[in-house]
């Protein structure tokens, strides 16, 4: 498990994916913290929504992508060590490419098997982004203890025919400064 300040690899992540002269579509609401639904009476910390398009040139052929995260209250909360409750969240990945397109649903239980206990139990999905310093349609994803550094590292790799390949990142946080994540 690597232990890492999460916002700094999660930004740097976000520039690397910001690279390129194709424009880019980012919508958020609310902010990058976490936020209670002051509409529900529940107390439950919920991440904003986020939206993220681009696109990639993978082999000659170029992809679009949209990345949409938001809170589900349908996916089973998480509560810290202070006794503080989480709704995870719930990923799309859209992949286009001309007329063709396949959407991906993410939860934390995709990636369970990847996982230690500890992030099972009490650890939310909070983040993907288009890993560009990798070839191919690479996505880097984490799954955190909410509101700390503390995360583990995780590969999603999306074959041109739709399939799908998750392994842990061990590159460690040396070899990701001289990629540029």
């Amino acid at each position: 498990m690597k232990k890492t300040f999460l916002p700094l690899v999660m930004s740097l992540l976000m520039l690397c994916s910001c690279g390129g002269s194709t424009p880019k579509t980012e919508t958020t609401t609310g902010s990058n913290e976490y936020a209670v639904d002051e509409s529900a009476s529940d107390g439950i910390q919920r991440m904003p929504e986020y939206n993220y398009s681009d696109s990639i040139n993978v082999g000659g052929k170029t992809f679009n992508y949209t990345i949409h995260r938001c809170a589900s209250d349908s996916l089973p909360t998480v509560t810290d060590d202070e006794g503080t409750i989480y709704a995870d969240n719930e990923y799309t990945l859209t992949l286009s490419r001309g007329n063709d397109f396949s959407q991906f649903r993410f939860t934390k239980h995709n990636f369970a098997s990847y996982l230690s206990s500890e992030f099972r139990k009490k650890g939310i999905l909070d983040g993907m982004m288009c890993d560009k310093s990798l070839p191919g349609l690479r996505f880097a994803v984490s799954v955190s203890l909410p509101q700390s550094d503390m995360f583990e590292p995780l590969l999603l790799t999306i074959d041109p025919n739709g399939g799908m390949t998750i392994t842990r990142d061990e590159r460690s946080d040396a070899e990701l400064d001289e990629e540029g994540v």
